[in-house]
């Protein structure tokens, strides 16, 4: 259900989270918006990966969306409480051998370094599995649509809700796609008018997908993210996820989905790569201009009735 690297990465430590923690629709969420002075074109929901709603690297991201997109976003705590702290990190990279450190020794060290952080894990692989995860999801994405707060965007005036996006990454990368899909409770009636829950989702190195399912269903605009030889995905389930939007694009004749691939890329790398590392700051950056572009784009995008 998971792999090595969705465990692994680098802490920013170069940026303070500049938002705030509220309740929103009854969930924890750490809330963030463009400069005093700007109006948000609307609201992405940000679904973190298995490090849940507290860590450092996800609230920054959201402040630079809030501010360049511009747009209010929010981090949902969308895995209970169950979360990963950023101490797990802090071991898994404490495993890795010194050059002065026995095979033997490295290898007792890393095992007691594992089943200290088994409990954290299993709180994200069982406890936020996608049968817990999505009855509590849609819900909630149902009342942000809903809702007609002057902070969500323009488009929330006159009757209409606001303009609705989601980003998800690893573990959060499954339920930006999923919520694409076309399903009954995926709709919401305002003014007497029906909308899609989301109008746009962007998914940096999903994990969890089933492909070609999951991917054959998507209706929403889809901007995916991910390496040529992702650890999750894997190269030909890739190739597949890039084929299928590419067709679906054909069949509409202009671009409704996106799928940019980053060779060399980790699983993780959007959110939890080296800032001090080049390769992997260049990946970082693309990516967030990705999701940025992406965003701005859609929520430019004027109703259609």
């Amino acid at each position: 259900m998971s792999c090595n690297e969705c465990y692994t990465g680098t802490i920013r430590r170069d940026a303070v989270p500049t938002g705030r923690e509220e309740v929103v629709h009854g969930l924890p969420t750490y809330v963030t918006g463009p400069d005093d002075g700007v109006t948000p074109l609307g609201t992405v929901v940000f679904l973190t990966d298995a490090f849940g709603w507290k860590f450092r690297n996800s609230r920054v991201l959201a402040d630079s969306y809030a501010r360049r997109v511009p747009c209010t976003v929010y981090v949902p705590d969308m895995m209970n409480g169950h979360g990963l702290g950023e101490d797990v990190l802090v071991k898994l990279d404490a495993s890795k051998r010194s050059p002065t450190e026995s095979w033997i020794a490295h290898a007792l060290r890393r095992a007691w370094n594992i089943l200290t952080v088994l409990p954290s894990i299993f709180g994200v692989v069982w406890l936020s599995r996608q049968a817990v995860t999505m009855p509590r999801l849609v819900p909630w994405m149902r009342a942000v649509r809903s809702s007609t707060t002057p902070t969500t965007g323009s488009d929330s005036e006159g009757g209409k809700p606001p303009k609705i996006g989601v980003a998800g990454f690893c573990w959060g990368g499954l339920y930006s796609v999923l919520l694409t899909h076309d399903k009954p409770d995926h709709r919401v009636t305002v003014s007497e008018k029906e909308y899609p829950l989301v109008d746009c989702a962007f998914s940096a190195h999903p994990g969890m997908l089933k492909i070609p399912a999951d991917i054959d269903a998507v209706v929403q605009p889809l901007s995916v993210a991910n390496g040529d030889n992702d650890e999750y995905m894997g190269t030909k389930k890739m190739e597949q996820l890039v084929s299928i939007l590419g067709l679906k694009n054909a069949q509409q004749g202009h671009e409704v989905h996106e799928a940019v691939v980053y060779p060399g890329a980790k699983h993780g790398f959007a959110v939890r790569g080296d800032w001090d590392d080049p390769p992997q700051k260049e990946q970082l950056e693309e990516s967030e201009d990705q999701a940025v572009a992406w965003f701005r784009r859609r929520f430019e995008t004027p109703w259609t009735s």
